[in-house]
């Protein structure tokens, strides 16, 4: 059930990526936080459940992201190679994932990033540039996807990383905060020694009625 719950986590984080350019190494903690609306009711607007924090490496075309909460997923990105790995420490395990984190990338440059958000998300969008704006007292850019009923997406690109250190989605909204810039261990990166890859899930036999 561990694995089944981790695997769906994993897919619901992942999507695309584009190709990554040139830029600042860096580690930051991901905070999460539910988006309240105004026509939702009272209860829910006082008793939100805690989300928990995750962690992301950055490393040129490298990521990783370990989560908390009930899966502590951990997942290994490598753009270069194309390949996306679920680590599991209890096993001493590994599985390759079909896809990557759609809103965790780079982009070639800040100012023009629209291209490389609809490549995040791996089909044609609607982008428009909102301007420059702060997070985290970091200068960022705003960008803005309509969705469906009148909704939208955004997404802020730090002018310094090109990188998205905040989005606002759906019911949820996350912030990388505690940036802190500087080259990040190549052992982040790879697969622990001593770890095995794990084969497809095995299926249960069928069993045969017995004639009465």
């Amino acid at each position: 059930m561990k694995l089944k719950a981790t695997s769906l986590a994993a897919t619901f984080l992942l999507g695309a990526i584009p190709t990554v350019c040139h830029a600042q190494d860096f580690s930051a903690d991901v905070v999460y936080a539910p988006v309240l609306k105004e026509q939702d009711p009272p209860a829910s607007r006082t008793a939100v459940p805690p989300v928990p924090t995750a962690k992301l490496y950055v490393s040129k075309d490298r990521m990783r992201f370990e989560s908390g909460g009930l899966t502590g997923l951990t997942m290994i990105v490598d753009v270069a190679k194309q390949t996306a790995l679920a680590l599991f420490p209890s096993q001493k395990s590994y599985r390759q994932l079909g896809s990557r984190p759609s809103v965790y990338f780079r982009v070639n440059d800040a100012e023009n990033a629209c291209s490389d958000w609809q490549k995040a998300v791996g089909k044609e969008i609607t982008c428009e540039k909102v301007g420059d704006d702060v997070v985290g007292g970091r200068k960022a850019v705003k960008y803005r996807r309509p969705t469906p009923n009148s909704g939208a997406d955004y997404i802020w690109i730090d002018s310094k990383l090109n990188y998205v250190i905040k989005w606002h989605m759906d019911k949820t909204e996350a912030e990388l905060r505690n940036i802190a810039e500087g080259p990040q261990s190549a052992d982040l990166f790879a697969i622990p020694q001593g770890y095995e890859p794990l084969g497809p899930p095995k299926k249960q036999p069928r069993t045969t009625p017995r004639p009465r």
